[in-house]
């Protein structure tokens, strides 16, 4: 999109996974870090912690039942870092990096939108029993799975303090950044990952986490100057 059209910048949307028991469903969070969580290698369980990665996920702490030691010859995950190739670096030296930025300008525009009402229904009969609200700041997590287990949702929150986890905005992200454009990315939380019994609350949500989304949308869009250009 970026090579064929005369773009200014991406607005990047949709829904996501909550990660945060501080957020609810029906959220909105505007992001201004995002990691690729779903960058990791699976090390040998004689190999030793402590080299370039990021951060670690012992698997024998979720031994069941737990015992002393909490040995798994499963060993544990190492979460890596990007590779950051942009415009304004080196050429053919890359950054290697953890976290995406959002664009800043973009993000103080956004913040305006925290005072804005969010639909609270989906219909007559089904609502959330709270008001939902829109979060500008925080971080989240993308990786090429669905999280829906509360364990490992514990685990992103509490080793990178993300709030939403979904599949696309890392790679979104990294590719303006990449190329030098602006990028925000706007999700609505559908879900409370792996809290929930029986059907995913996704089912009974999403369409409301949708909606959510694309008035947070059309109300940021608003804000940008009419003259704005990618380079102002």
């Amino acid at each position: 999109m970026i090579d064929l059209f005369d773009v200014k910048g991406i607005v990047h949307f949709g829904i996501a996974g909550n990660i945060n028991n501080s957020m609810s469903i029906g959220d909105v969070s505007i992001p201004n870090q995002i990691t690729n969580a779903g960058l990791w290698d699976w090390l040998n369980p004689d190999k030793a912690e402590g080299g370039d990665d990021e951060a670690y996920l012992d698997i024998g702490n979720y031994n069941v039942p737990q015992r002393d030691g909490n040995n798994n010859m499963l060993g544990s995950l190492g979460y890596g870092h990007e590779q950051l190739y942009s415009v304004t670096g080196h050429i053919n030296s890359p950054q290697n990096v953890f976290w995406i930025n959002t664009t800043r300008e973009w993000l103080h525009l956004a913040a305006d939108l925290e005072k804005m009402e969010l639909l609270q229904c989906v219909n007559a009969s089904l609502c959330l029993p709270e008001k939902p609200k829109l979060v500008v700041g925080l971080k989240a997590a993308t990786a090429n799975i669905f999280v829906d287990n509360a364990v490992y949702r514990d685990f992103l929150y509490d080793t990178f303090e993300v709030s939403s986890s979904d599949m696309e905005s890392s790679a979104v992200a990294m590719t303006c950044v990449s190329n030098g454009y602006p990028v925000i990315v706007i999700r609505g939380l559908s879900d409370l990952a792996g809290a929930q019994t029986g059907t995913n609350a996704i089912r009974k949500f999403g369409s409301l986490a949708a909606a959510n989304t694309a008035k947070a949308v059309l109300e940021f869009i608003k804000k940008l100057p009419s003259n704005y250009n990618v380079n102002s």
